[in-house]
């Protein structure tokens, strides 16, 4: 084992609540670093590149920026919603921007916490030390489909994270389930390649109706409700999927053979990194928290992003990055509680 390089912070994930807790930790002249698997902003560069964004990144409404000292529209992206691959490139922009500590291709294995100290070990070889925590690694890596009978090692089974591209399922009849903002998405993007079919357990959640950001765009309620009613998409509401044979799909008093059956079912919290500790989550797998994402059970470990997650808008963007200062403030008096001690 490599020696454990010492720090006051280790922020494991470089998405928006990593670098944000990295932009307030360079502020407050913290020694930190922040882990990521793969290159800045890993989690975003894996979705569906031309992904538009719900929250707008405009000077007069700006809900997507990080930071208003580096704002997002000051890049060239498409306005009034960016791509997620332009997001990508303002992750990496704004680490750049802010010098920020990212050390890249350093998937950590393991976290331990020993003698007031978190270790986190990395499968190459790196270790870090520090005595506070912030675990920033969101809920993409852990995409939810439900535990349906016949879905464990379908081929016919995806879900809508992995989905890229309509071209891909031309002349296919292909399912698509959910009632949210990806569901209505996916089925709208496939409608001119493949023979869509749509079901979810609820009424699908219109942006116009809740007034809720986080559910459809007006701009995309207006097409997939013309879809529907043309029915060049074929929409069931309150379905909900018995059992999948094969390629069939069963529910209570119907069946339905596809080509492909995509799950737009959200996700749950990523606490792979966390194996070793006993966290305890609720059924979405959120971790048990204070207002500003402090762990309930662990001294100075601390959740940002989606993970730190208060009600639904703490998924979005805008949500949690103003969640992330009061985890910082939390975190530089703790650190300086323990400077008055020694």
């Amino acid at each position: 084992m490599n020696k454990s390089i010492s720090k006051e912070l280790i922020i494991i994930g470089s998405g928006p609540a990593g670098l944000k807790a990295g932009e307030l930790a360079a502020e407050n002249k913290l020694d930190f670093v922040i882990l990521e698997k793969g290159n800045t902003g890993q989690s975003w560069i894996d979705v569906k590149p031309d992904m538009h964004f719900l929250s707008p990144c405009l000077p007069q409404r700006d809900w997507t920026s990080l930071s208003s000292k580096f704002p997002i529209w000051k890049l060239p992206v498409k306005r009034p919603y960016c791509t997620a691959k332009e997001f990508t490139v303002y992750l990496r922009e704004f680490a750049g921007h802010f010098k920020l500590p990212v050390e890249e291709k350093c998937t950590v294995k393991e976290v331990q916490y020993t003698d007031g100290l978190y270790k986190a070990f990395c499968v190459d070889g790196r270790e870090y030390s520090a005595p506070v925590l912030i675990a920033a690694t969101g809920i993409f890596g852990n995409k939810y489909i439900p535990d349906i009978p016949g879905v464990m090692d379908n081929p016919v089974v995806m879900h809508s994270h992995d989905y890229k591209n309509a071209a891909d399922f031309r002349n296919k009849k292909v399912l698509v389930v959910g009632a949210g903002n990806s569901a209505a998405e996916t089925a709208i993007d496939l409608a001119g390649d493949a023979m869509v079919h749509m079901v979810s357990r609820e009424d699908l959640k219109f942006f116009a109706d809740t007034l809720k950001l986080y559910h459809i765009r007006g701009i995309s309620e207006s097409y997939l409700k013309e879809l529907i009613s043309m029915e060049i998409i074929r929409y069931r509401a309150y379905q909900e999927i018995q059992r999948i044979e094969g390629n069939i799909v069963h529910f209570r008093d119907w069946k339905l053979a596809v080509d492909k059956i995509i799950f737009a079912t959200g996700y749950r919290g990523d606490l792979k990194i966390l194996n070793n500790f006993k966290i305890r989550v609720n059924k979405y797998n959120y971790p048990e928290i204070s207002y500003i994402g402090e762990s309930l059970q662990y001294p100075k470990l601390f959740f940002a992003g989606p993970l730190a997650f208060q009600k639904m808008v703490s998924v979005l963007i805008h949500g949690f990055i103003n969640q992330v200062p009061g985890t910082i403030k939390r975190i530089v008096e703790l650190l300086r509680t323990d400077q008055s001690k020694v």
